[in-house]
């Protein structure tokens, strides 16, 4: 399911009404739309079917939404409990599927993306393995957008500098860790 960003690509962030974390969805948006793409953070009532997909007529307005802004990217954030975030984003990937939402199905949704605690991320990967990428939070922005499939191509000259730095720095403190 994982395929390269296109110009006509468009990302809908949402996470649940239940989350006050808004800081990740935010820095998201904002290298997105740094590269160049289209990010829509989701209206309240959105974040809240997303965070209860199995309440009847929540996966119908999420269907609105997505179709009603061409996303081809659905994020979901879930920074609370573990065990709970990694429920809900199971709940709301299996709508997804009974709605044929997903391009593998004639869909829309060419991505979908979980970020949430690290012990809701490595459940959300191993039961839905290349179905999703994860992010705990810990990724500096060459990872997000890496991770994302945003082609270095498409980053501005002084965001790869900032990145390839990051990266530098990153790379050398994880030598000093090891030796």
């Amino acid at each position: 399911m994982r395929s390269r960003i296109t110009g006509s690509d468009v990302f809908g962030l949402v996470k649940t009404a239940l989350d006050a974390h808004t800081l990740g969805v935010s820095v998201v948006e904002q290298l997105l739309k740094d590269c160049g793409l289209r990010a829509v953070i989701a209206p309240a009532d959105v974040c809240g079917a997303a965070g209860e997909p199995s309440r009847p007529g929540s996966i119908a307005l999420l269907e609105r939404w997505i179709r009603g802004h061409r996303i081809t990217r659905l994020g979901f954030s879930y920074r609370l409990d573990p065990h709970e975030g990694a429920e809900v984003f199971g709940r709301l990937l299996h709508q997804l599927r009974d709605r044929r939402l997903l391009r593998e199905q004639g869909g829309p949704l060419a991505g979908v993306y979980y970020a949430g605690l690290p012990e809701a991320c490595a459940r959300v990967k191993r039961e839905h393995g290349d179905l999703v990428e994860v992010f705990c939070g810990d990724e500096t922005p060459g990872e997000t957008l890496d991770r994302l499939l945003v082609e270095a191509s498409r980053r501005p000259r002084e965001m790869a500098e900032e990145i390839a730095y990051d990266d530098a720095r990153m790379d050398f403190a994880r030598g000093l860790i090891r030796s």
